[in-house]
């Protein structure tokens, strides 16, 4: 039990929810210094200006209280080796809160010690982003079943075709990679559709709205008979390249896929390939790879794929969320209660 923590904030944050996060949990203190943070350009912009510079008064300030902090409220100009930096320099240092639901991949890029991760506790603001990027997986999910491209082809060619066949969603079955705050999100709004839902995770734990489950090592069970996927896997050694040919070989033709995860755990030649044969007849993609993605990527030009800049996850609403999560872990720490969304600091997610 403790009676204050100190907060330094690491990353932009509006001037309201600095207040709210006060209002939501009391013993919090934070000094807040708008010339110490990149201001924002749009909405939960947790990166900033790119061209903000700070002048070297509001520099030493910030630095003091980042040293000086019990938590920090986001990495430190989302920078692995400054985060590092930090945590070398406060002994004090007891948790930090990153902003991204895959924040453990820049825990990872800092590269700390074993001590240094026993020592300082990591969060993700993993379950904020659950609601829309849910909604962009039914987006992909609908697009790919009304066959999306065909209808804006013809209505650029000016074509009133024959009548033709629209796939239903309602008694389709989807597959959804990880089980996480996300995919069960997607779950349950898919299931609330008529949707027969499989879930694929490593533990294979029942989840609410999903009506089979299996793990990972079981997917080939599944795959021929499923309309489409939804990935929401995050990105970790053991699920790169996850989704490779074998996986998109062992679908039934023209089915949907639909990425809201990371883009590593995806063979981007293999999908490339399944697209162009028609293995995969849509593909709806918020992360690909490496971003962003390469002017002369193929997947630009396909007509059958929907490219999304990573931009799923932003809403109007998204800032105030991690808010609220950083205050209720906030008391958590306050009163010695196990924190939400804790960074696995062998696999980082």
């Amino acid at each position: 039990m403790h009676s204050q923590l100190r907060v330094a904030l690491a990353a932009p944050i509006r001037p309201e929810h600095v207040d709210l996060l006060q209002q939501l949990e009391p013993r919090i203190t934070v000094a807040h210094e708008a010339a110490a943070l990149p201001p924002m350009r749009f909405p939960a912009d947790f990166s900033g200006e790119p061209s903000f510079r700070r002048t070297p008064e509001a520099a030493d300030w910030w630095r003091a209280q980042l040293r000086g902090a019990d938590a920090l409220y986001g990495i430190p100009d989302v920078d692995p080796a400054l985060l590092a930096a930090v945590v070398r320099e406060n002994d004090g240092l007891r948790w930090v809160h990153t902003m991204a639901a895959g924040g453990g991949g820049q825990v990872r890029a800092a590269d700390l010690t074993t001590e240094e991760l026993e020592r300082v506790r990591f969060t993700t603001s993993a379950g904020v982003h659950g609601t829309a990027l849910a909604e962009f997986a039914l987006l992909g999910l609908f697009a790919g079943a009304k066959r999306l491209p065909r209808l804006l082809q013809d209505q650029a060619a000016h074509r009133w075709p024959d009548r033709w066949v629209m796939a239903p969603i309602a008694g389709s079955t989807v597959l959804v990679l990880g089980l996480g705050g996300i995919g069960a999100e997607v779950a349950r709004a898919a299931a609330a559709l008529g949707v027969d839902v499989i879930g694929a995770s490593r533990s294979g734990r029942p989840v609410d709205g999903v009506a089979e489950v299996v793990t990972v090592d079981e997917l080939e069970t599944v795959l021929p008979r499923v309309d489409a996927v939804v990935s929401t896997l995050p990105g970790t050694a053991a699920t790169e390249g996850l989704i490779d040919a074998g996986f998109f070989d062992a679908l039934q033709p023209g089915a949907t896929f639909v990425n809201v995860g990371r883009g590593t755990v995806v063979d981007e030649d293999a999908l490339l390939e399944a697209l162009r044969s028609g293995r995969v007849g849509f593909a709806a993609l918020d992360v690909v790879a490496v971003e962003p993605l390469a002017a002369d990527s193929p997947l630009w030009d396909l007509p059958q794929v929907l490219i999304s800049p990573h931009t799923a996850a932003l809403t109007v609403t998204e800032e105030e969320r991690i808010v609220r999560l950083f205050a209720q872990n906030a008391r958590r720490l306050l009163d010695g209660e196990p924190l939400r969304n804790v960074v696995d600091t062998v696999e980082f997610y």
